[in-house]
C-alpha cells in the first residue's frame, strides 16, 4: 500500500472536521462578545466622565449667568464693557432703559421675542417694535441709514 493512500473512515474525518470548525466558530463568537463587552464598558466610562464635565460646565455657566442677571437688575450691562467702539457705546447710552434691556436680552442673551415678552410683561409685537425702534436710533446716532 502507498503511504499517501487514505485508510480511515470518511464519516469520522467529516465529523472531526465539523467539530473543529464548530469549536473555532464558538471560540470566535466568545472572543467577539468579550471585545464588544469591553468596548461597551469603555464607552460607558467615557460617557460618565463626559456627563460629569458637562454638569460642572453647566453649573459654572449658570453661576455666571446669575451674576450677569444680578448686574442687569441693577442697570449694569457687563457685556457692553467689552465693546471697543465708542460710537456704539455712546449710541447705546442714548437709549431708554427699556430699549437697552431689550437690546441686551436679544443680542447678548440670545433670547427670542417670545421669551422677552414673557420676561418683560409686554406683548411680542410690542417687544419687536421697541427693539427695532432702538436699532434705528442706534444707526442714526452712529451715522448710518435708518
Amino acid at each position: 500500500m502507498n503511504k499517501y493512500t487514505y485508510t480511515g473512515s470518511k464519516i469520522q474525518n467529516h465529523f472531526t472536521a465539523y467539530l473543529i470548525q464548530f469549536v473555532r466558530g464558538k471560540r470566535h463568537d466568545y472572543l467577539e462578545k468579550k471585545i464588544q463587552m469591553a468596548d461597551a464598558e469603555e464607552l460607558l466610562e467615557d460617557i460618565g466622565q463626559m456627563e460629569a464635565r458637562i454638569v460642572i460646565e453647566e453649573l459654572m455657566e449658570n453661576q455666571t449667568r446669575e451674576q450677569l442677571l444680578l448686574q442687569e437688575a441693577q442697570g449694569k450691562y457687563p457685556e457692553w464693557n467689552k465693546m471697543s467702539d465708542e460710537r456704539l457705546m455712546k449710541a447705546l447710552h442714548t437709549l431708554r432703559d427699556e430699549e437697552r434691556k431689550l437690546i441686551y436680552q436679544h443680542v447678548f442673551e440670545e433670547r427670542t421675542f417670545e421669551e422677552m415678552s414673557r420676561l418683560n410683561g409686554l406683548s411680542e409685537e410690542r417687544c419687536k417694535g421697541i427693539y427695532y425702534y432702538a436699532i434705528r436710533k442706534i444707526r442714526k446716532v452712529m451715522g448710518g441709514e435708518n
